[in-house]
């Protein structure tokens, strides 16, 4: 018989992939990661991971186990939230979004979630690309794609517009942009094609057809930093740029559409605390429709 304590390493192994990271996350060393997964090995008598030139993966016996473990830990997760929320009511949860959102958008307006519960402690993970609740990396996330797992509870946070926006001092040196016909003949600014972390952010060709990308980023922040410096036309959230003043929206009726859709592990979606600040993000949504959607809208 294996020690239960042994299985943390197990999934912590399992999610990142490599030895290494699963004892940064665990703050422990690689060699203590490996001895726990060698100890459930011996005590079932199979080995449960492969290791490749990418990292560990889970052998047929790993995938057995994995199911087990996962459903072990949601039982804990459950036990650990009833009884923490009988004593204490809050306390902390991590909150995984994309960097614009996060940072331009979310970050400014959390000022009244903490009024109201000032027990409360949020870690705003906001970074460009997705943040897994399957892997634990947040409790709550929010994501330009409807995740699709069955251990989750999803729904749409909101729809947001994104529009073409530049400098003045751009427009001033480059050719005339009087209509759609024009925009091939301009400086584009956008996101480095073979790093994107979804589908949903490949939008430039929506605009043009063959644009002559000179800036590529994998933050959008740093295209809205470089199309404020003159570099060309980016293509911009709403709630981003058009409150920004040195930035010129462009060609009002060129623009697109998209939704984020936020997410929690089915388990988790009754816990007071995750509730208050699911709710909270759903509300302000909500309210902010004019600034999501752009001054048109």
């Amino acid at each position: 018989m294996f020690d239960w304590n042994d299985l943390r390493f197990f999934l912590e192994l399992q999610r990142s992939g490599r030895l290494l990271t699963a004892a940064r996350r665990l703050n422990t060393t690689h060699a203590t990661v490996a001895r726990h997964i060698e100890a459930v090995e011996k005590a079932l008598g199979t080995a449960l991971f492969v290791q490749h030139a990418q990292g560990y993966e889970l052998t047929p016996a790993g995938e057995a186990l994995l199911k087990h473990a996962e459903a072990m830990e949601n039982v804990a997760l459950l036990v650990q939230e009833e009884i923490t929320q009988s004593s204490a009511p809050l306390g902390k949860i991590r909150v995984g979004v994309t960097e614009g959102l996060g940072v331009k958008f979310l970050a400014s307006r959390m000022v009244g979630l903490f009024e109201r519960y000032p027990g409360l402690e949020v870690e705003l993970v906001a970074v460009p690309r997705f943040v897994s609740i399957l892997n634990r990396e947040a409790e709550i996330s929010i994501h330009l794609e409807r995740p699709s797992a069955d251990m989750l509870v999803t729904r749409k946070l909101t729809d947001y517009r994104l529009a073409l926006y530049a400098s003045q001092a751009y427009l001033d040196r480059a050719p005339p942009l009087r209509s759609r016909e024009d925009l091939g003949r301009h400086a584009w600014i956008g996101y480095v094609d073979d790093l994107l972390f979804s589908q949903e952010l490949m939008f430039l060709n929506s605009f043009c057809r063959n644009p002559q990308v000179v800036f590529h980023s994998t933050s959008v922040i740093a295209q809205q930093e470089a199309a404020r410096s003159g570099l060309g036309i980016a293509v911009l959230p709403c709630y981003m740029a058009a409150a920004d003043p040195q930035l010129v929206p462009l060609l009002p009726a060129e623009s697109i559409q998209r939704a984020y859709w936020i997410s929690t592990r089915r388990e988790l979606h009754k816990s007071v605390r995750l509730r208050v600040v699911w709710d909270y993000l759903v509300e302000q949504c909500a309210a902010q429709q004019q600034v999501l959607l752009g001054p048109e809208i």
